[in-house]
């Protein structure tokens, strides 16, 4: 009887997700507005998106809908949500590029390197030899960071992902969802 009311809310959670990306036509990323062809994933609670400049193939973020600056201002149920969603994706698009680990990393505050004020968890696939030495993602995370700050900060110049582009990796990743 456990098992067939888990069953039972998990196809509720699995509809009520895919009904949340098909009627929600707003997200948001900090004062940005993020276009809903680039979110692949969302619950009540939460939304998966690709990322505007990868560190690796399939560099997604995961973020509360809520617009919440720290992570210690999520609540316990956005907290529970973000991370149960960081897990579920995590996995699908490690299956997908055939990676054998995950890196979830979450800068908290602007001296962690957090450019936009969203809580965010990066969630990168990562396969051997990716990095030359493993923590070097962490030094990779940061400068792209501060990267994207330039950008948004002081709109100099620099090569970012297509809107298709996102569109089209979105879509593959939404398709994972689907079943």
């Amino acid at each position: 009887m456990l098992k067939l009311q888990i069953s039972g809310k998990a196809i509720l959670s699995s509809i009520r997700c895919r009904r949340e990306m098909s009627t929600s036509s707003s997200y948001v990323f900090g004062p940005y507005k993020i276009d809903p062809r680039e979110v692949f994933y969302a619950t009540p609670f939460s939304y998966a998106m690709v990322n505007l400049r990868p560190l690796l193939p399939a560099h997604v973020l995961v973020c509360p809908r809520r617009l919440v600056p720290r992570f210690t201002d999520l609540t316990a149920d956005e907290t529970s949500d973000l991370w149960l969603t960081a897990q579920k994706v995590g996995s699908r698009i490690e299956t997908f590029h055939k990676a054998s680990s995950l890196t979830l990393a979450i800068q908290d505050g602007p001296q962690a390197g957090q450019s936009v004020p969203h809580v965010h968890i990066h969630v990168l696939p990562r396969k051997g030899g990716d990095f030359e030495k493993n923590d070097e993602i962490y030094d990779a995370i940061d400068e792209k960071e501060k990267e994207l700050k330039q950008k948004l900060d002081l709109d100099k110049d620099r090569v970012d992902r297509s809107l298709d582009e996102m569109a089209d990796e979105a879509s593959q990743y939404r398709a994972l969802f689907d079943h």
